[in-house]
């Protein structure tokens, strides 16, 4: 797992942490245009999120201590994996290559109590939904 001592940067962690930050982005990103494509979603609400976790070659997963979120404010139709953000299980942003006034979603805070409380939790997905339940 990340330790939180100083600014986490992307690029000083190892190439299995780099590579699953990778791949979440991708993902994350993708899930995103799904949000829209079923109209689950308008203009910048809601957001996915995923936790960070690495198979290494023995086949044991470590979690990071990492996720994967949509950035504040960027229309749906203007995300791609480049612009998703990192953050930290405390929700604070990791250097992660992306412009320092892309900040993490508004809703941070609750996927990285989520996170942080529910060990088993791969994910999340918050919408703003007309028939959500």
């Amino acid at each position: 797992m990340v330790e939180k001592t100083e600014r986490i940067v992307l690029a000083d962690l190892d190439a299995g942490v780099r590579g699953a930050v990778a791949a979440a982005r991708e993902r994350v990103a993708g899930l995103h245009g799904e949000l829209i494509r079923w109209g689950l979603v308008v203009w910048t609400a809601g957001n996915v999120s995923e936790r960070v976790v690495v198979t290494r070659a023995d086949g044991s997963v470590e979690r990071t201590g990492l996720f994967v979120i949509k950035p504040s404010g960027v229309a749906y139709d203007e995300l791609c994996a480049d612009n998703m953000v990192v953050c930290t299980l405390d929700g604070d942003k990791v250097v992660d290559g992306t412009p320092e006034g892309l900040v993490p979603s508004s809703d941070t805070a609750a996927h990285a109590y989520v996170y942080r409380h529910m060990d088993g939790v791969g994910g999340v997905v918050h919408t703003h939904s007309t028939y959500a339940t």
